[in-house]
Order: structure tokens, then C-alpha cells, then sequence
């Protein structure tokens, strides 16, 4: 019903397509599912999406990781594409005729827009910004779940005041408007939990250069439950947005990365609205030595979630009927931990062939059923009072012997043992640490399509802005960043490996190393230890002693049996 409102709008104003994104207001990667206009047009569920609508086919593009999926999903329904290779503006041109558009403009950044309409205008076609709706849209969360909290004192990195602070020593303007929900949690230490899987408030931040209170936009109104918000002017959007035009604000920087191009057109009106040499994003990045502390603890809690999970499956006293009961029990199992608040995303539970769907998401009518299968791939996180969790295991369950599934598996083991044994020079670029990994691994004719890895944040996003470690990254790793690392090889159709691990730099004798901060051993059922070195093995071993002595008092007798047994005396 709702493709046959975009259908009639596009006839009746003679506009050739609708471009559809999959952001929310605040651009968040992940939003709630009823916030996603994709989402709600086809019941597809994707990070990163674009539809090209037109009168007579729609169009689908988006990246490496749900391409498979999106093919499996729509069958013939409709073209699919990935964004690295043919974007939708690639598209477009390509069409090689005059065009006309329209896109929402409160779901797509400042940045984006005037990049793709840049590129297109060149090419004679217009996308026009359009902020009325021609089918119901719901642009809010619900709030009433939202609980808002301010950080514990002990907990915090940096006090909000500080961070404020900061940000106006800085200022060349009137004051910054920050948009992005991640960066505006973690300057206040504060979380809300509207958001599924996340802690961000669904709220953006106005740091005034002038000697008056600062302003918290949003519309949720338990926020101002939140003692320390009294010291905030709290306005709704457009409460905001007429206290501007009123003011004598003449010039304010903002992100145009972050901020919405409604937002932007609505201030342009009346403001000089110019973008930010401020870079918040690595401001959260670089973390402080109390953040550190407390991800090692939130590890050790999360650590013994996942052992117990993996000790149960093996010894086989659970029996899940299919993989969401699976990615079901792993989430019990870790709501007994200690300040353990919800999951930091939906987990991705697979099965053999599943697994070679990066982003697959098990669903709890439609997942594959746990009988005759060789490997099951679970990556999953977390989010405690400490820190965010985000891990990669592949568990073997077959009672056969799988040969280029071991192999596979074994080098991207010996990938990650290699990194954590590198040193690299100090500033260091992301997409060399990048390259690093990719180049050893081509050696055996391995290769993925998706990053090497991400930044995590402190009880905040599990995908942080910075650092990306990924091909095309210009990021500089510092001192104390958090970062993923996870490599993977897929065989379509057939299985999946991915190993993740969690990492901080230490930047020692003017070298930069990565230390590894999961706590979660490997499964040596899946090792060809014909392709393991000495070293390596020795290692390995180390490693699995470190998990054994860190959560030794936590596990019980069988627990404790099984890894001395299965996960060091073995190796």
C-alpha cells in the first residue's frame, strides 16, 4: 500500500524516482526498525541501503555484507547492487538522460547531498530535497522506554563539564551544534535506551560560545528527570530552531557529516552555518586510562558469558532446535552477568552456508534448523555498565573432520596471532594496519569484502566512527584506541569464518601494538595444527592460561574440567 502512495506521488507531480535512505533523524547506523523507511516499504532489514524508486521497478543497492542476503530476500523482485561497485548515483548517470528526484530530507547528512547532487547536476539530473510525506512516517522513537541515566562518578573518562569545556576553547564561532547522538552521550555521560541494542540519547547538543546555559534538543521529555540537565536549557526541535532565529547568533559549526539536511536548510535561513574543524568522533576514540580499566573488567564479565555458553553447546547440554534459539541462549546467558543492560546489536547465529552471509540475522520463524551441521558462526556483543562487547567465534558441532573449513579457519588464526605480534610505527594509518592483514592472508587465497575492523565504544555505539580499519580509512591510530579486528573467508553457498577480537594500542618505545582485550579462547577442534608453528602454538596455549586465570573463580567444576582439559592440556 505504501509503494502504490510513492507510485501515484511520482505520477501525479511527474517526478521520476524517489530515492530512499535508511537513516533516522539523528543518522544513527543502526536505527529502530520502524524508523527505517526501507524497513517499512519492504520488510528488509539492512545497516546501510539505498532504493532507487521509480514509477515502474525499484531499484536496490547496499553494501558487501547484505548483498546475499538482499538477492535471497528479493529473489527477482527487483536489481541489486553493491555500492562498491556501481552506487546509485552511478546509476543514475548511467541512465544517460535528464532525471528528476526527490528524497526525504530529514534522513540524509549535509555531506551526502551536496556530494551526490554535485555529481549529478554535472550529469542533468536533479534530486530534490522533500519534507513532506506522502505515506505515514514515525521519525520518533517511543520515549517512554527510554530510562535516561547519568553515568556512575567512578565510571566516568572525562567529566561533562570539562568536555564542554573543551569544545568552546575551540570554538571559531558563535557555539557548535552537534547532532550525532553518540558524541552527545558521551560529552554529558549520559544514556537513554531508546534505541534498540544502543545507549545513546535520541537528542542533540547546542554548545553556546556566549556565557549562557547549553542547550539539549530533544523531544524525549525524560530527559529533564536527569538531575544534572537542570543546568540545560531543554528544547524541543523547533522550540530550538525559533530561539536561534530570535537570537543574535550570527555563526555556528556543526558537523555536516552528522546533521540532517533539514535541519541545515531550516538554520540556513537565517544563520551562517559552517562545518566544524572540531573532531569530536576522535575525541571518543582516544581513550583514557579509566576506559581502558574498565573494558578489561567488561570483558571478564562477558568472557564468562560466552564460555559457559560454548562449554554447554559442546558437552551438549543444550539443544537448540534452530539458530535464533541459539543467538536466544547466548543472550541468557549473558543477562546473568554483572551490570550486564542488553545486547550492542542483533546477534548474527549461523550455520554452515548462513555463515557465508556477513550480516545474516536469524529470525525466530525462518532459521535454519541445528541438525547435521559442521560449524555454526556466532557474533555477538554486548552492552555493560563498563564497556561495549562486540566478538566473533566459529564453534565446530559436526562429527566430521572438515578440511578446508579447518584450513580456513587456521589462517585467519595465524592472521590475528601475526598482528598482535607486529609492530607497527607509531601514527600508524588505519588502511595500512588494514593492508597488513589482507596481504598475509592472500597468500592462501583468502579475502573479504567487508572491513578489517571498527571502533567500539564505552558503554556507547559497538560501530564507532573512529577508528575504521578498513582500505580506504584515513585515520591515524594514536595511544589507547579500541578497535576490532576481523577477518573473514566465505564460500557462497557453502560456510563462513570469521575470527573477531577486540583490541586497545599501546604505543611502546615509539611503536604502536595491539593488545588483545577478549577473553574468549578459540575452538581448537577447528585448528589444522599441521599449519600451526611452534610459536604459535605456544601462543595459543598462553592465551588460553591468561581466559583460565582471569575467570578460574567464577566457573564451576565441570567448567573448569572441561578448559584445562579441552582448551590447554589439548593444545
Amino acid at each position: 500500500m505504501k509503494s502504490h502512495l510513492i507510485k501515484k506521488y511520482l505520477k501525479d507531480n511527474r517526478i521520476d524516482f524517489y530515492l530512499i535512505t535508511n537513516n533516522d533523524l539523528h543518522l544513527n547506523e543502526s536505527p529502530n526498525l520502524d524508523l527505517k523507511d526501507i524497513y517499512k516499504l519492504f520488510k528488509f532489514d539492512c545497516t546501510k541501503g539505498y532504493i532507487l524508486f521509480f514509477i515502474n521497478r525499484f531499484i536496490f543497492f547496499t553494501d558487501s555484507r547484505y548483498t546475499l542476503a538482499a538477492k535471497k530476500f528479493f529473489k527477482n523482485n527487483c536489481e541489486i547492487y553493491d555500492i562498491s561497485e556501481i552506487t546509485f548515483v552511478d546509476y543514475l548517470i548511467m541512465q544517460n538522460k535528464s532525471l528528476s528526484g526527490v528524497l526525504d530530507s530529514k534522513l540524509i547528512s549535509v555531506k551526502e547531498y551536496k556530494e551526490i547532487n554535485s555529481k549529478l547536476q554535472k550529469n542533468k539530473i536533479n534530486i530534490y530535497p522533500h519534507s513532506k510525506n506522502f505515506f505515514i512516517k514515525n521519525y520518533y522513537p517511543n520515549f517512554n522506554i527510554s530510562y535516561p541515566m547519568s553515568m556512575p562518578k567512578y565510571l566516568i573518562p572525562r567529566p561533562y563539564i570539562n568536555n564542554l569545556k573543551r569544545i568552546k576553547t575551540n570554538l571559531k564561532s558563535d557555539g557548535m551544534l552537534i547532532w550525532n547522538n553518540a558524541q552527545v552521550a558521551y560529552l554529558l555521560n549520559l544514556r537513554s535506551f531508546e534505541l534498540w541494542n544502543s545507549t545513546k540519547p535520541f537528542a542533540g547538543l547546542f554548545i553556546p560560545n556566549k556565557n549562557i546555559k547549553p542547550f539539549l534538543i530533544t523531544n524525549n521529555p525524560n530527559l529533564k528527570k536527569v538531575s544534572k540537565l537542570n543546568d540545560f536549557n531543554i528544547y524541543g526541535e523547533e522550540k530550538f530552531i525559533k530561539f536561534l532565529k530570535s537570537s543574535k547568533f550570527k555563526n555556528i559549526e556543526t558537523s555536516y557529516e552528522f546533521l540532517n539536511l533539514y535541519m541545515y536548510m531550516k538554520l540556513s535561513k537565517f544563520l551562517n552555518l559552517s562545518e566544524t574543524k572540531i573532531n569530536v568522533s576522535k575525541y571518543l576514540g582516544i581513550k583514557t586510562s579509566k576506559e581502558i580499566k574498565n573494558i578489561e573488567s567488561c570483558h571478564i564479565e562477558d568472557g564468562l558469558a560466552v564460555i559457559r555458553f560454548i562449554i554447554d553447546l559442546k558437552q551438549k547440554k543444550i539443544n537448540p532446535k534452530n539458530e535464533f534459539q541459539v543467538s536466544e541462549y547466548l543472550y541468557n546467558k549473558r543477562k546473568e552477568g554483572i551490570n550486564f543492560f542488553r545486547n550492542s546489536f542483533d546477534y548474527i547465529s549461523a550455520f554452515d552456508s548462513n555463515a557465508a552471509i556477513v550480516h545474516y540475522k536469524p529470525l525466530s520463524e525462518n532459521s535454519h534448523s541445528s541438525k547435521n551441521r559442521k560449524i555454526l558462526l556466532i557474533d555477538s556483543g554486548a552492552q555493560y555498565l563498563e564497556g561495549t562487547t562486540d566478538v566473533t567465534r566459529v564453534i565446530k558441532i559436526g562429527a566430521k573432520n572438515y578440511s578446508r573449513i579447518k584450513n580456513s579457519y587456521t589462517y585467519l588464526l595465524k592472521s590475528l596471532i601475526k598482528i598482535e605480534n607486529k609492530k607497527f610505527p607509531r601514527n600508524i594509518r588505519a588502511s595500512n594496519v588494514d593492508l597488513f592483514i589482507r596481504n598475509y592472508l592472500s597468500r592462501f587465497k583468502i579475502s573479504y569484502s567487508h572491513g578489517t575492523g571498527h571502533g567500539v565504544g564505552n558503554f556507547g555505539d559497538v560501530h564507532e566512527k573512529y577508528p575504521s580499519i578498513s582500505p580506504r580509512s584515513m585515520d591515524i591510530l594514536t595511544n589507547n584506541n579500541l578497535f576490532s579486528i576481523e577477518p573473514g573467508h566465505y564460500v557462497e553457498g557453502k560456510y563462513g569464518i570469521r575470527i573477531e577480537n577486540l583490541y586497545v594500542t599501546k604505543v611502546i618505545n615509539k611503536n604502536l601494538q595491539l593488545k588483545n582485550v577478549t577473553l574468549i579462547p578459540y575452538d581448537l577442534d577447528l585448528i589444522n595444527w599441521k599449519l600451526i608453528t611452534k610459536f604459535e602454538k605456544i601462543y595459543i596455549k598462553q592465551y588460553h592460561k591468561k581466559i583460565f586465570q582471569c575467570l578460574e573463580t567464577r566457573l564451576n567444576y565441570n567448567q573448569k574440567n572441561y578448559f584445562i582439559k579441552s582448551l590447554i592440556n589439548k593444545i
